[in-house]
């Protein structure tokens, strides 16, 4: 089974590598997100490959709502199985960020060239390396013939990189998207376990405005703001003795991103706000950081009852902590798959960012991260690339790893 699964790969090596330089050719830059292009080429060659395909547009009324001029198009490709077995989503995402000042690409972000073994490209690792690498996978396992027995679906999902509600979020919240496990965009020199809760805040300092010369008629929303950004100091230093037991995540960061305030130099600011992001640990929640720092601003105002502190959420960001159990069976499965491929182990850690894998957590799917590229791929940089032997050798892991999870036997167990 596995040298039929390698050999299938390696026949189809030139259409993975051209299916990924064909993607990184349409720009699906986010924001604004144009997905009309890049979901009518892949309904296209998915089809082609024999998979059952479906675009799923997100109403019109419903994205409206969020202000977008374009339409939010997914992509659902499946592959059956003979419905004894577990079903196995493959999630990548097809929007990219944007590629800023292309004049500082070696090569150009669109092109798609290969060079010295990597191909170059805006999305080249994130997201579309991944994408071309689960297509590859689950076309490896139709072309060599390998019986499933259960289903494995592709989803290419919108706007990853805004949040992912109208993509991954959409689909799983409708019950569009279903499956048994899900893995998720990551990255090949280890296995996501984990990802940070965020969320962020505006908090709002309220004095009086007066002249200068006349101080004391005034109450200095800045120097009251000055108090609180010394007690979000004292406070972070209190997370960091609270650190996370995950490998890879260190503890609860409160960072001040923005700040805001007064008019003039001659004149007692009336207001002062700063910008907040929180990104919080499994061990901690959302809900209790945002209560202390509530206690610490109430605290503060006790003793200087000039104070007038705000704090309000910004709404453009708010993810629950996302955590998958270590010896989960998904892990042990694509641990197998990398130690049959290539003799070792990969670590298991957390991070302290987020990924669509929080949707599928949310609505009850276990979900981890993985997929060709390291952290070298110089993601959201200038020259982003994909090594096109890591690529190939992420693409053979993943297709054992498909065939091990949708199997009807028991998936692999620690010893």
């Amino acid at each position: 089974m596995q040298k039929m699964i390698v050999e299938s790969v390696d026949r189809l090596r030139n259409e993975i590598i051209l299916l990924l330089q064909k993607m990184i050719q349409i720009p699906s830059v986010n924001p604004p997100g144009n997905y009309q292009e890049i979901s009518g080429f892949l309904e296209e060659k998915l089809n082609e490959y024999g998979f059952h395909v479906e675009v799923v547009e997100v109403p019109a009324s419903v994205s409206n709502k969020k202000n977008l001029t374009t339409a939010r198009k997914n992509v659902i490709a499946t592959l059956k199985g003979s419905g004894k077995g577990r079903s196995l989503i493959l999630n990548a995402h097809l929007d990219t960020v944007p590629e800023d000042n292309p004049t500082k690409w070696t090569h150009p972000p669109f092109a798609g060239l290969v060079v010295d073994g990597k191909i170059y490209g805006r999305g080249a690792t994130d997201s579309k390396g991944r994408l071309a690498a689960y297509i590859g996978a689950v076309l490896a396992l139709k072309q060599a013939d390998i019986p499933l027995d259960g289903d494995i679906i592709i989803a290419a999902t919108c706007d990853e990189e805004t949040g992912g509600e109208l993509g991954a979020g959409y689909l799983l919240q409708e019950k569009l998207l279903r499956g048994d496990f899900a893995l998720v965009e990551g990255y090949s020199q280890e296995i996501i376990r984990a990802m940070a809760g965020a969320t962020q805040i505006r908090i709002i300092s309220h004095g009086k405005p007066a002249h200068s010369g006349f101080k004391w008629q005034g109450i200095n929303a800045i120097e009251k703001m000055a108090k609180v950004i010394t007690g979000i100091e004292r406070l972070q230093l209190e997370l960091q003795s609270e650190p996370s037991s995950i490998v890879g995540m260190r503890y609860t960061t409160i960072n001040i991103g923005v700040i805001k305030g007064g008019t003039k130099a001659n004149v007692v600011p009336g207001s002062c706000e700063v910008e907040v992001d929180l990104r919080i640990i499994p061990e901690h929640s959302n809900e209790l950081i945002l209560q202390r720092i509530q206690t610490m601003i109430d605290e503060l105002q006790a003793e200087d009852p000039q104070m007038n502190i705000v704090v309000e959420k910004m709404g453009v960001l708010e993810t629950n902590p996302t955590i998958t159990e270590e010896n989960h069976p998904l892990i042990l499965a694509l641990q197998h798959a990398s130690k049959a491929l290539n003799g070792k182990e990969l670590p298991v850690i957390g991070v302290m960012g987020q990924s669509d894998a929080r949707w599928f957590i949310e609505n009850g799917i276990p979900a981890i991260n993985y997929g060709p590229g390291t952290t070298n791929n110089r993601v959201h940089g200038y020259d982003e690339c994909m090594d096109i032997e890591d690529l190939m050798n992420t693409v053979k892991v993943i297709s054992l790893f498909c065939r091990n999870v949708t199997s009807q036997e028991k998936i692999i167990t620690k010893e």
